[in-house]
Protein backbone atom coordinates (compact mmCIF):
# COMPACT_ATOMS: atom_id res chain seq x y z
CA UNK A 1 0.00 0.00 0.00
CA UNK A 2 1.12 3.23 -0.97
CA UNK A 3 2.33 5.83 1.97
CA UNK A 4 -0.02 8.78 1.99
CA UNK A 5 2.18 12.56 1.87
CA UNK A 6 0.09 15.08 4.09
CA UNK A 7 0.41 18.62 3.49
CA UNK A 8 -1.60 21.66 4.96
CA UNK A 9 -2.66 24.44 2.62
CA UNK A 10 -2.85 27.48 4.71
CA UNK A 11 -3.16 30.18 1.76
CA UNK A 12 -6.48 30.59 -0.66
CA UNK A 13 -4.41 30.65 -3.45
CA UNK A 14 -3.54 27.02 -2.60
CA UNK A 15 -6.89 26.21 -1.94
CA UNK A 16 -8.05 27.71 -5.85
CA UNK A 17 -5.31 25.90 -7.52
CA UNK A 18 -7.01 22.47 -6.00
CA UNK A 19 -10.36 22.76 -8.29
CA UNK A 20 -9.46 20.18 -11.02
CA UNK A 21 -7.83 17.85 -8.65
CA UNK A 22 -10.82 18.25 -6.36
CA UNK A 23 -13.35 17.49 -8.69
CA UNK A 24 -12.17 14.12 -9.75
CA UNK A 25 -11.62 13.56 -6.17
CA UNK A 26 -15.61 14.75 -5.50
CA UNK A 27 -16.41 12.43 -8.64
CA UNK A 28 -15.13 9.19 -6.56
CA UNK A 29 -16.11 9.50 -3.22
CA UNK A 30 -19.27 7.54 -2.85
CA UNK A 31 -19.98 9.47 0.79
CA UNK A 32 -19.98 13.00 -0.59
CA UNK A 33 -22.78 15.46 -1.03
CA UNK A 34 -22.36 19.25 -3.49
CA UNK A 35 -21.69 20.51 0.37
CA UNK A 36 -18.01 19.09 0.09
CA UNK A 37 -17.79 20.10 -3.85
CA UNK A 38 -14.62 23.27 -4.13
CA UNK A 39 -17.23 25.24 -6.29
CA UNK A 40 -19.48 25.23 -2.44
CA UNK A 41 -16.62 25.37 -0.11
CA UNK A 42 -14.23 27.71 -1.89
CA UNK A 43 -17.01 30.25 -2.62
CA UNK A 44 -17.72 29.66 1.27
CA UNK A 45 -14.25 30.92 1.75
CA UNK A 46 -14.14 33.96 -0.34
CA UNK A 47 -16.94 35.21 1.52
CA UNK A 48 -16.67 34.26 4.97
CA UNK A 49 -13.03 32.99 5.21
CA UNK A 50 -11.58 36.32 6.53
CA UNK A 51 -12.29 35.60 10.34
CA UNK A 52 -10.47 32.51 10.22
CA UNK A 53 -6.85 30.53 9.33
CA UNK A 54 -6.85 28.00 6.70
CA UNK A 55 -5.86 24.64 7.29
CA UNK A 56 -7.10 22.55 4.02
CA UNK A 57 -5.27 18.94 4.88
CA UNK A 58 -4.44 17.46 1.98
CA UNK A 59 -3.33 13.57 1.35
CA UNK A 60 -1.73 12.73 -1.83
CA UNK A 61 -0.13 9.60 -3.31
CA UNK A 62 3.87 8.93 -4.24
CA UNK A 63 2.36 9.87 -7.64
CA UNK A 64 0.58 12.92 -6.76
CA UNK A 65 -3.13 11.62 -7.06
CA UNK A 66 -5.24 13.29 -4.17
CA UNK A 67 -7.15 10.34 -2.16
CA UNK A 68 -8.61 12.54 0.69
CA UNK A 69 -9.38 16.65 1.66
CA UNK A 70 -10.14 17.38 5.22
CA UNK A 71 -11.49 21.03 4.79
CA UNK A 72 -10.81 22.76 8.07
CA UNK A 73 -9.58 26.19 9.16
CA UNK A 74 -8.84 27.73 12.64
CA UNK A 75 -11.01 30.20 14.86
CA UNK A 76 -8.96 31.93 17.81
CA UNK A 77 -11.08 33.59 20.25
CA UNK A 78 -8.94 35.23 23.19
CA UNK A 79 -6.48 32.55 23.04
CA UNK A 80 -8.79 29.94 22.37
CA UNK A 81 -7.95 27.70 19.31
CA UNK A 82 -10.98 25.68 17.39
CA UNK A 83 -10.87 23.92 14.18
CA UNK A 84 -13.79 23.68 12.24
CA UNK A 85 -15.13 22.80 9.11
CA UNK A 86 -14.95 25.56 6.30
CA UNK A 87 -18.24 25.72 5.22
CA UNK A 88 -19.65 26.00 8.92
CA UNK A 89 -23.16 27.65 9.35
CA UNK A 90 -24.54 27.46 6.13
CA UNK A 91 -23.55 24.00 4.94
CA UNK A 92 -26.54 21.21 5.98
CA UNK A 93 -23.81 18.37 5.33
CA UNK A 94 -20.02 18.56 6.07
CA UNK A 95 -17.38 16.01 5.75
CA UNK A 96 -14.34 14.89 4.62
CA UNK A 97 -13.64 14.17 1.45
CA UNK A 98 -12.27 10.48 0.71
CA UNK A 99 -11.34 8.66 -2.37
CA UNK A 100 -12.98 5.56 -2.47
CA UNK A 101 -11.04 2.37 -1.02
CA UNK A 102 -8.72 4.90 1.05
CA UNK A 103 -11.06 5.39 4.28
CA UNK A 104 -8.66 4.10 6.32
CA UNK A 105 -5.56 5.33 5.55
CA UNK A 106 -7.08 8.64 4.53
CA UNK A 107 -8.18 8.64 8.83
CA UNK A 108 -5.10 7.75 9.90
CA UNK A 109 -3.62 10.44 7.91
CA UNK A 110 -5.80 12.78 9.08
CA UNK A 111 -5.44 12.07 12.83
CA UNK A 112 -1.49 12.40 12.68
CA UNK A 113 -1.97 15.88 10.47
CA UNK A 114 -4.28 17.44 13.58
CA UNK A 115 -1.80 16.58 16.07
CA UNK A 116 1.03 18.24 14.07
CA UNK A 117 -1.56 21.22 13.37
CA UNK A 118 -0.39 23.83 16.25
CA UNK A 119 -2.58 26.39 18.03
CA UNK A 120 -5.84 24.43 18.60
CA UNK A 121 -7.52 22.99 21.86
CA UNK A 122 -10.73 22.09 20.19
CA UNK A 123 -11.78 20.48 17.14
CA UNK A 124 -15.70 20.98 16.64
CA UNK A 125 -17.40 19.09 13.66
CA UNK A 126 -20.80 20.33 12.54
CA UNK A 127 -23.59 18.35 10.50
CA UNK A 128 -22.00 15.03 10.30
CA UNK A 129 -24.03 12.47 9.05
CA UNK A 130 -24.13 9.02 10.49
CA UNK A 131 -22.40 7.34 7.65
CA UNK A 132 -19.69 10.13 7.09
CA UNK A 133 -15.86 9.45 6.61
CA UNK A 134 -15.25 11.71 9.22
CA UNK A 135 -16.56 9.31 11.99
CA UNK A 136 -13.74 7.18 10.92
CA UNK A 137 -11.11 10.27 12.40
CA UNK A 138 -13.51 10.19 15.05
CA UNK A 139 -13.07 6.66 16.14
CA UNK A 140 -9.39 7.00 15.15
CA UNK A 141 -9.20 9.87 17.66
CA UNK A 142 -7.39 8.87 21.19
CA UNK A 143 -7.99 11.82 22.67
CA UNK A 144 -11.00 13.16 24.47
CA UNK A 145 -14.10 12.86 22.39
CA UNK A 146 -17.86 13.52 22.68
CA UNK A 147 -20.54 13.84 19.73
CA UNK A 148 -23.94 15.00 20.48
CA UNK A 149 -27.33 15.14 18.34
CA UNK A 150 -27.19 18.62 16.03
CA UNK A 151 -30.39 18.18 14.38
CA UNK A 152 -32.21 16.69 11.16
CA UNK A 153 -32.95 16.76 7.41
CA UNK A 154 -35.82 15.25 6.17
CA UNK A 155 -36.51 13.41 3.30
CA UNK A 156 -39.52 12.39 0.84
CA UNK A 157 -39.26 9.27 -1.32
CA UNK A 158 -39.28 10.33 -4.77
CA UNK A 159 -42.09 9.06 -6.85
CA UNK A 160 -45.07 9.70 -9.51
CA UNK A 161 -46.95 12.97 -8.02
CA UNK A 162 -49.67 11.03 -7.66
CA UNK A 163 -48.22 8.28 -5.88
CA UNK A 164 -46.83 10.77 -3.74
CA UNK A 165 -49.59 12.53 -2.81
CA UNK A 166 -51.72 9.61 -2.34
CA UNK A 167 -49.51 8.85 0.68
CA UNK A 168 -50.27 12.52 2.39
CA UNK A 169 -53.11 13.25 4.68
CA UNK A 170 -56.14 13.96 3.37
CA UNK A 171 -56.56 17.70 4.22
CA UNK A 172 -52.50 17.99 3.27
CA UNK A 173 -53.73 16.31 -0.27
CA UNK A 174 -56.55 18.79 -0.91
CA UNK A 175 -54.49 21.82 -0.15
CA UNK A 176 -51.63 20.57 -2.81
CA UNK A 177 -54.28 20.39 -5.19
CA UNK A 178 -55.96 23.48 -4.86
CA UNK A 179 -52.53 25.66 -5.05
CA UNK A 180 -51.98 23.90 -8.09
CA UNK A 181 -55.44 24.60 -10.07
CA UNK A 182 -54.39 27.96 -8.40
CA UNK A 183 -50.91 27.69 -10.04
CA UNK A 184 -52.39 26.78 -13.38
CA UNK A 185 -55.44 29.34 -13.86
CA UNK A 186 -53.09 31.88 -13.05
CA UNK A 187 -50.27 30.46 -16.22
CA UNK A 188 -47.76 29.89 -13.60
CA UNK A 189 -45.16 28.03 -15.51
CA UNK A 190 -41.48 26.61 -14.27
CA UNK A 191 -38.48 26.73 -15.52
CA UNK A 192 -34.81 26.14 -14.38
CA UNK A 193 -33.02 29.19 -14.90
CA UNK A 194 -30.05 29.17 -18.01
CA UNK A 195 -26.56 28.66 -17.42
CA UNK A 196 -26.08 32.28 -18.67
CA UNK A 197 -29.02 33.81 -16.38
CA UNK A 198 -27.72 31.96 -13.14
CA UNK A 199 -26.25 34.76 -11.28
CA UNK A 200 -29.44 36.87 -11.99
CA UNK A 201 -31.33 34.16 -10.81
CA UNK A 202 -29.37 33.78 -7.72
CA UNK A 203 -29.91 37.71 -6.64
CA UNK A 204 -34.08 37.00 -7.47
CA UNK A 205 -33.78 33.87 -5.29
CA UNK A 206 -32.31 35.81 -2.82
CA UNK A 207 -34.59 39.05 -3.40
CA UNK A 208 -37.63 36.88 -3.05
CA UNK A 209 -36.23 34.80 0.13
CA UNK A 210 -35.83 37.83 2.00
CA UNK A 211 -39.55 38.98 0.92
CA UNK A 212 -40.85 35.82 2.15
CA UNK A 213 -39.22 35.75 5.46
CA UNK A 214 -39.87 39.61 6.15
CA UNK A 215 -41.54 40.20 9.48
CA UNK A 216 -40.82 37.27 10.29
CA UNK A 217 -37.91 34.75 12.15
CA UNK A 218 -35.13 34.71 9.29
CA UNK A 219 -31.57 34.28 10.11
CA UNK A 220 -29.97 38.09 10.15
CA UNK A 221 -27.01 36.48 7.95
CA UNK A 222 -29.47 35.76 5.35
CA UNK A 223 -30.32 39.66 5.16
CA UNK A 224 -26.53 40.70 4.32
CA UNK A 225 -24.95 41.76 1.29
CA UNK A 226 -22.11 38.82 1.97
CA UNK A 227 -24.74 35.90 1.97
CA UNK A 228 -26.04 37.52 -1.29
CA UNK A 229 -22.81 37.63 -3.05
CA UNK A 230 -21.94 34.20 -1.60
CA UNK A 231 -24.73 32.31 -2.88
CA UNK A 232 -24.47 34.10 -6.47
CA UNK A 233 -20.84 32.79 -6.44
CA UNK A 234 -21.67 29.18 -5.06
CA UNK A 235 -25.07 28.77 -7.42
CA UNK A 236 -22.71 30.07 -10.35
CA UNK A 237 -19.98 27.65 -9.77
CA UNK A 238 -22.67 24.53 -8.94
CA UNK A 239 -24.61 24.80 -12.01
CA UNK A 240 -21.81 25.00 -14.47
CA UNK A 241 -20.56 21.79 -13.03
CA UNK A 242 -24.15 20.02 -13.07
CA UNK A 243 -24.01 20.23 -9.11
CA UNK A 244 -27.01 22.51 -8.88
CA UNK A 245 -29.68 24.96 -10.38
CA UNK A 246 -32.50 26.98 -9.42
CA UNK A 247 -35.89 26.63 -10.30
CA UNK A 248 -38.41 29.37 -11.11
CA UNK A 249 -42.04 30.12 -11.20
CA UNK A 250 -42.84 32.65 -13.32
CA UNK A 251 -45.68 34.54 -14.00
CA UNK A 252 -45.62 36.30 -17.18
CA UNK A 253 -42.78 38.37 -16.94
CA UNK A 254 -41.80 38.46 -13.29
CA UNK A 255 -40.94 35.63 -11.11
CA UNK A 256 -43.00 34.98 -7.84
CA UNK A 257 -41.27 31.61 -6.69
CA UNK A 258 -37.81 30.55 -7.07
CA UNK A 259 -35.55 27.44 -5.32
CA UNK A 260 -32.04 26.68 -5.41
CA UNK A 261 -31.54 23.35 -6.04
CA UNK A 262 -28.44 21.53 -4.89
CA UNK A 263 -27.90 17.87 -7.24
CA UNK A 264 -26.19 14.89 -5.24
CA UNK A 265 -25.49 11.55 -5.91
CA UNK A 266 -29.13 9.99 -6.52
CA UNK A 267 -30.70 12.91 -4.53
CA UNK A 268 -31.80 16.69 -4.95
CA UNK A 269 -32.35 18.48 -2.57
CA UNK A 270 -33.98 22.14 -1.54
CA UNK A 271 -31.22 24.48 0.23
CA UNK A 272 -33.22 27.84 0.14
CA UNK A 273 -36.64 29.27 -1.26
CA UNK A 274 -38.54 32.51 -1.87
CA UNK A 275 -41.88 33.84 -2.41
CA UNK A 276 -43.68 36.92 -3.72
CA UNK A 277 -45.58 38.11 -0.88
CA UNK A 278 -48.46 37.98 -3.32
CA UNK A 279 -47.65 34.47 -4.48
CA UNK A 280 -47.78 33.40 -0.50
CA UNK A 281 -51.25 34.91 -0.29
CA UNK A 282 -52.15 33.21 -3.30
CA UNK A 283 -50.72 29.91 -2.63
CA UNK A 284 -49.43 27.79 -0.55
CA UNK A 285 -46.13 27.81 -2.21
CA UNK A 286 -44.37 24.99 -0.02
CA UNK A 287 -46.01 23.11 -1.71
CA UNK A 288 -45.41 24.29 -5.03
CA UNK A 289 -41.63 24.57 -4.56
CA UNK A 290 -41.87 20.69 -2.99
CA UNK A 291 -43.78 19.27 -6.18
CA UNK A 292 -41.34 20.94 -8.71
CA UNK A 293 -38.62 19.84 -6.57
CA UNK A 294 -40.17 16.12 -6.60
CA UNK A 295 -40.46 16.24 -10.38
CA UNK A 296 -37.22 17.43 -11.52
CA UNK A 297 -35.77 14.39 -9.02
CA UNK A 298 -38.18 12.16 -10.76
CA UNK A 299 -36.84 13.27 -14.17
CA UNK A 300 -33.23 12.44 -13.40
CA UNK A 301 -34.33 8.94 -11.38
CA UNK A 302 -33.21 10.11 -8.09
CA UNK A 303 -34.68 8.15 -5.04
CA UNK A 304 -35.19 10.88 -2.73
CA UNK A 305 -35.82 14.42 -2.58
CA UNK A 306 -33.93 16.25 0.61
CA UNK A 307 -35.53 19.07 2.67
CA UNK A 308 -32.15 19.77 3.95
CA UNK A 309 -31.95 20.88 7.77
CA UNK A 310 -34.79 21.74 9.44
CA UNK A 311 -37.66 19.57 11.19
CA UNK A 312 -40.27 21.99 10.45
CA UNK A 313 -43.79 20.35 10.22
CA UNK A 314 -44.85 21.74 7.08
CA UNK A 315 -41.33 18.85 6.08
CA UNK A 316 -42.21 16.55 7.93
CA UNK A 317 -45.87 16.18 6.73
CA UNK A 318 -44.05 15.07 3.59
CA UNK A 319 -41.52 12.95 4.86
CA UNK A 320 -40.47 9.61 4.76
CA UNK A 321 -37.48 9.98 7.24
CA UNK A 322 -35.77 12.07 8.92
CA UNK A 323 -31.50 11.79 8.36
CA UNK A 324 -30.02 13.08 11.68
CA UNK A 325 -26.71 15.23 11.59
CA UNK A 326 -24.37 15.14 14.68
CA UNK A 327 -21.41 17.86 16.30
CA UNK A 328 -18.37 15.59 16.38
CA UNK A 329 -16.17 17.50 19.37
CA UNK A 330 -12.35 15.77 19.89
CA UNK A 331 -10.09 18.05 22.35
CA UNK A 332 -5.88 17.83 22.25
CA UNK A 333 -5.84 18.32 25.86
CA UNK A 334 -8.34 16.81 28.81
CA UNK A 335 -8.89 20.18 30.92
CA UNK A 336 -10.12 22.51 27.88
CA UNK A 337 -11.72 19.69 26.01
CA UNK A 338 -14.05 19.38 28.87
CA UNK A 339 -15.50 22.99 29.80
CA UNK A 340 -15.90 23.10 25.86
CA UNK A 341 -17.54 19.50 25.62
CA UNK A 342 -19.76 19.93 28.35
CA UNK A 343 -21.19 22.88 27.78
CA UNK A 344 -22.46 22.10 23.69
CA UNK A 345 -23.42 18.77 25.46
CA UNK A 346 -25.76 21.01 27.79
CA UNK A 347 -27.35 22.72 25.35
CA UNK A 348 -27.66 20.14 23.16
CA UNK A 349 -29.81 18.08 25.50
CA UNK A 350 -31.64 21.84 26.93
CA UNK A 351 -32.53 22.47 22.94
CA UNK A 352 -34.10 19.22 22.73
CA UNK A 353 -35.88 19.04 25.50
CA UNK A 354 -37.31 22.34 25.15
CA UNK A 355 -38.93 21.36 21.85
CA UNK A 356 -40.19 18.12 23.47
CA UNK A 357 -44.15 18.00 23.77
CA UNK A 358 -43.98 17.35 27.48
CA UNK A 359 -41.70 20.41 28.63
CA UNK A 360 -42.60 22.65 31.00
CA UNK A 361 -44.69 25.83 29.07
CA UNK A 362 -41.87 28.29 31.44
CA UNK A 363 -38.93 26.24 29.68
CA UNK A 364 -40.52 26.48 25.90
CA UNK A 365 -41.02 29.86 26.36
CA UNK A 366 -37.58 30.65 28.16
CA UNK A 367 -35.97 28.66 25.23
CA UNK A 368 -37.95 30.82 22.67
CA UNK A 369 -36.97 34.04 24.02
CA UNK A 370 -33.35 32.95 24.02
CA UNK A 371 -33.41 31.94 20.40
CA UNK A 372 -34.96 35.49 19.74
CA UNK A 373 -32.27 37.32 21.84
CA UNK A 374 -29.86 35.49 20.69
CA UNK A 375 -30.90 36.70 16.59
CA UNK A 376 -31.35 40.37 17.70
CA UNK A 377 -27.94 40.09 19.04
CA UNK A 378 -26.36 39.31 15.77
CA UNK A 379 -28.41 41.24 13.65
CA UNK A 380 -27.65 44.69 15.61
CA UNK A 381 -24.18 43.27 15.73
CA UNK A 382 -24.19 42.82 11.65
CA UNK A 383 -25.56 45.74 11.20
CA UNK A 384 -22.93 48.22 13.50
CA UNK A 385 -20.13 46.07 11.73
CA UNK A 386 -21.81 47.53 8.07
CA UNK A 387 -22.88 43.68 6.61
CA UNK A 388 -26.19 44.54 6.21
Amino acid sequence: MSEIKVEVVKDSRGFAALEREWGDLYQNCPRTTPFQSWQWLYSWWEYYGESYELRLITMRLSDGLLVGTVPLMLERRIGFGRLLWIGTGLSDYLDVVVRAGWERQVAEAAVRALVGIRSWYVLDLHQVRLDAAACDIYQSWCGPRLYVRQGGCPVIEVKPWDELLASLSKNLRSTVRRAARRAADDGLYRKIAETPDTKQAARRLVALHREAWQERSIGPEHLTKTFEDFIVAAADRMVDMELGGISEFWQGEEVCISNLLLLGRGYCGTYVQGASQKAMQRYQWSSLYIWDAVEIAHSKNMSYLDLLRGEEPYKLRWSSSVIPTNRLIMGRHQASWMAYAGYHALRSRAKVYSRCEAAPYWIKRAAGEYRALKRKIIFEAQKFRGRI
